[in-house]
């Protein structure tokens, strides 16, 4: 194999695939990248054996076609650390040469036989959704769904696509839950008729906002069995999705609210961020006091001290008290793209329901507060 890159555009390609190289394996193949010439393209992949994924860079001369597997931190960083615009890459017996200008670096290298198969996409996608659509659609759950969590399906977020090109993403770590609504450009037969779901890792839905770069182009997207794959012109990620039974999220949605606050988006983020400068991680909740006069939000700590906002806004229904985690709230209200909002409410001890428009909702549990 011999390849002359443009090492920007290298570079870019090393990035994106170096997110899926296992760190720490017993499988030193893991901790490669596979580079494969053919057909005016040098297609990179990389894979944990959980994510895969295949990037195209086309900003290639090809002089003779082959594949090989390189350590993917050290040819990361020759290729970051280069001064030049163009690199060449050659592979012979074991070792792989890459020149610049004035540099020649050669690492040893791996039978490319010996990585593990990276899935290409095949046939027509489920499903296509424009890319600065799902980008909204991640940014608007992904904040939700647990770190780490026993119960495995609260580690991903639950993608369901229906009839009528409806699609939804849902995300919960127990404490709270996020929903966001959307359009599909298409879905294919099966999809119109019998819809799908699949609870993809955070993992994989971190790695394809990163991928897509024009929000106007569509991404296809395949949901089998035990497996997910997205596709753009550049890269096709594949994920084993989630095992286990993603929570009855409709029964946690309340349905019988009688008091409701609407207010200005960045007002009320305001509010509350001001009030949380006075909590600590003993004393994590502001206290919200709702009236027809308006919103009093409260917090104390012994060691930091009070704080009191006055918040007008519109508010309907009986006086109330309840308090919330002011950090959920700000990573809610961060990712409105509305700009106005409405919480709604039950009882001190029943969650609140925030709303951003038709597409977007977030139920919030309360927390007791001293």
């Amino acid at each position: 194999m011999k390849v002359i890159c443009n090492r920007g555009a290298l570079l870019e390609a090393l990035t994106v695939t170096g997110t899926v190289v296992a760190g720490r394996t017993p499988k030193p193949v893991l901790q490669c990248v596979k580079l494969t010439a053919a057909d005016d393209r040098l297609t990179l992949a990389a894979t944990d054996l959980e994510v895969a994924i295949r990037y195209g860079d086309n900003q290639v001369q090809i002089e003779q076609p082959g594949e090989t597997l390189v350590p993917a931190d050290t040819f990361r960083d020759i290729v970051r650390e280069s001064l030049d615009d163009t690199l060449s890459i050659e592979q012979t017996a074991d070792t792989a040469s890459i020149r610049g200008q004035d540099s020649h670096f050669k690492i040893p290298t791996q039978k490319a036989s010996e990585f593990p198969p990276v899935p290409d996409f095949e046939g027509e996608p489920d499903l296509q959704i424009a890319g600065g659509h799902l980008k909204q659609l991640i940014n608007q759950t992904l904040f939700a769904a647990a770190r780490e969590s026993t119960r495995y399906a609260f580690n991903g977020v639950l993608v369901v696509a229906s009839k009528g090109k409806k699609i939804s993403l849902v995300s919960t770590d127990g404490r709270r839950l996020a929903k966001a609504n959307g359009d599909l450009v298409s879905s294919s037969p099966r999809i119109d008729k019998d819809g799908a779901k699949a609870i993809v890792p955070a993992k994989a839905l971190t790695l394809i906002d990163k991928l897509i770069d024009d929000p106007e182009e569509a991404v296809g997207v395949q949901v089998k069995e035990n497996q997910v794959i997205f596709h753009t012109t550049d890269a096709t990620l594949t994920s084993s999705l989630v095992e286990g039974q993603f929570p009855p999220y409709e029964d946690v949605i309340p349905k019988d609210t009688d008091k409701k606050m609407t207010a200005a988006t960045a007002d009320f983020l305001s509010a509350i961020r001001r009030a949380a400068l006075l909590t600590t991680e003993e004393s994590r909740g502001v206290r919200m006091s709702f009236s027809k006069k308006g919103l009093v939000l409260t917090s104390r700590s012994p060691e930091s001290g009070e704080a009191t906002i006055n918040f007008p806004c519109k508010y309907e229904g009986a006086d109330v008290e309840i308090g919330f985690n002011p950090q959920f709230l700000v990573e809610a209200l961060r990712v409105v793209d509305s700009d106005e909002i409405s919480l709604e409410m039950t009882a001190p001890n029943r969650p609140g329901l925030l709303k951003s428009g038709p597409n977007f909702l977030y139920v919030i549990m309360p927390v007791n507060l001293q």
